[in-house]
């Protein structure tokens, strides 16, 4: 199964339904999990130590668990990730005694539409997803509001991914 990330609402979240539509025209199981709808608290040790680990984590950590693959839809934010999508990680990583367990061998596409640039976001998270042991696919999918979205291009670079 495909699960697709999307750590913002508005063109980010376009351009996931997009892609989620191309996977289901070629018939591959997906899921798209807004993270901001999660509305995941806040991560910190205290807090995990007080509360446990809240059901919504455990919930997208079973989801991510049985994918083989991930596509992750974000902006970028002052040349980073959205916090949303770093405060999912870092929850997620605390679920298991193996941090890395939930992404280790698992494919990896990675995809922004920012109003900047968003190359930024797109090496920090190949960066992230390298180190927490993800394969992170050569491509990218990557559209601005001056650099408009290419769908035979963006088709190609996902039917490539999903065929490996």
């Amino acid at each position: 199964m495909y699960t697709i990330l999307v750590s913002t609402q508005n063109e980010n979240m376009k351009l996931a339904k997009v892609l989620q539509g191309l996977l289901e025209k070629e018939g591959k199981e997906n899921q798209l999990i807004d993270l901001v709808d999660l509305n995941l608290p806040l991560h910190n040790s205290a807090l995990q130590e007080k509360d446990g680990i809240p059901k919504a984590v455990q919930n997208l950590y079973e989801t991510m668990d049985k994918s083989h693959s991930f596509i992750l839809v974000t902006a970028e934010y002052n040349f980073g990730v959205p916090a949303v999508l770093k405060n999912a990680i870092d929850w997620i990583t605390v679920v298991n005694k193996d941090f890395r367990k939930v992404f280790t061998h698992k494919n990896v596409l990675l995809s922004t539409h920012s109003g900047g640039g968003g190359q930024d976001v797109l090496d920090t998270m190949r960066a992230q997803f390298t180190k927490l042991g993800s394969m992170v696919y050569t491509d990218e999918i990557h559209t601005t509001y001056q650099k408009a979205f290419e769908l035979e291009s963006s088709k190609k670079v996902l039917l490539s991914f999903s065929s490996i």
